[in-house]
């Protein structure tokens, strides 16, 4: 025996709805719009913003204008750069330490920046001299503590190509009982990558 189920139709949908108090489904209706509606504002078209022009034609067409705005650093340059931050930092905070002797910075530093870890690495000898007693007996000054097991632990590094063959990092090292940070420009002259700025904290 078949059964056959039957389905009500719509009207018949809607009285039992009704009757129940059930929620009706939402009915949407389109309304155009023509000109200015009585309750609204018009409707507003949007357009797309155009292209800004550059200003002066003449710095635009300028060689190597185009070159500036598509430039990408080249991978080798970052790695290269990279290890140079690392080695600098590092060998920088050795020197304001006392475990390296600063004619080794002559090659990586420029004379302004040699000159200013060079005052700086005075100023830490002496206010270790004076802790530790300012001279000796005979009259000589005491010596700053070489510490031979300090070691400078590079946490991480971190480099920004500025523009062409120049680049900012930024250098967090853990040193004794310290993390300090250090901010480096290394720029490329004459063939060789120089330190032209370097900042510790």
């Amino acid at each position: 025996m078949t059964t056959v189920i039957t389905f009500p139709v719509q009207e018949d949908a809607d009285e039992l709805a009704a009757a129940s108090g059930a929620p009706r489904p939402l009915t949407v209706h389109r309304i155009p719009v023509t000109g200015y509606a009585p309750l609204g504002a018009p409707p507003v078209k949007l357009r797309p913003r155009p292209s800004p022009q550059p200003a002066d034609s003449e710095a635009a067409a300028a060689p190597g204008a185009s070159e500036q705005l598509h430039w990408h650093s080249d991978p080798g340059d970052d790695a290269r750069v990279d290890a140079i931050a690392r080695s600098v930092t590092q060998a920088a905070l050795e020197v304001l330490g006392g475990t390296r002797p600063l004619q080794q910075m002559v090659r990586w530093l420029d004379p302004v920046s040699f000159e200013r870890l060079q005052l700086r690495a005075n100023l830490v000898r002496s206010r270790n001299a004076a802790q530790n007693g300012g001279r000796v007996p005979g009259g000589t000054p005491a010596p700053a503590p070489l510490l031979l097991h300090r070691q400078v632990v590079i946490r991480c590094c971190r480099i920004c190509p500025v523009s062409e063959g120049v680049y900012e990092a930024s250098v967090a090292a853990a040193e004794h009982n310290r993390v300090r940070a250090a901010a480096l420009r290394i720029e490329l002259r004459r063939g060789l990558w120089k330190i032209t700025a370097l900042e510790i904290a």
